[in-house]
């Protein structure tokens, strides 16, 4: 948006960047019952595959959970980049968790999963927020279950597929 809209309605930063802090983001009513089901969800560390249209507001639903979970007992690692291949996924899935990605796959996995489980007996229940899950490689899908059954940490993946938005909760 041009500096001249900005000055124009009176506003002090662009209303449409992706900069937004969460807690500033504005979530369309219709959003809000999806938000509290997946709360619901993490809290039950539950699987769950939140799919909708490009444009449907998946990404904007992850930022509203994200901002409405605690900070305490939670930590959400949120993933972007899904078009890698399992190796370069884990090792960016390494960074995201402050890791250092080993140079093999077993290591980088490993790495994860070792995580995983320190952060249980701390009490912390992770959450792999996965954006663009519909783009990932299949062999990297059908790998990712043996992570999230690692201590049934809770793993949302939002993708995209034909039909209206809807939550699923798998295994």
């Amino acid at each position: 948006m041009s500096e001249s809209f900005i000055r124009f309605f009176g506003l002090s930063e662009s209303p449409f960047s992706k900069e937004i802090p969460d807690s500033d983001l504005w979530l369309p009513p219709s959003k809000h019952e999806l938000v509290e089901e997946l709360c619901d969800a993490v809290h039950e560390r539950s699987q769950v595959l939140l799919v909708g249209e490009p444009g449907a507001g998946k990404t904007c639903v992850l930022r509203a959970l994200r901002h409405r979970l605690p900070q305490a007992g939670f930590r959400l690692t949120y993933c972007h980049n899904a078009t890698l291949g399992r190796r370069d996924f884990y090792r960016q899935l390494c960074q995201a968790l402050g890791l250092t990605p080993a140079a093999t796959a077993a290591a980088v996995f490993y790495a994860i999963s070792a995580h995983v489980e320190n952060l249980g007996q701390e009490r912390i229940h992770p959450v792999f927020l996965l954006d663009e899950a519909h783009l990932l490689h299949q062999d990297t899908l059908d790998h990712l279950h043996i992570l999230a059954n690692v201590r049934r940490e809770a793993l949302i993946r939002p993708g995209t597929t034909r039909g209206p938005p809807h939550l699923g909760r798998a295994g």
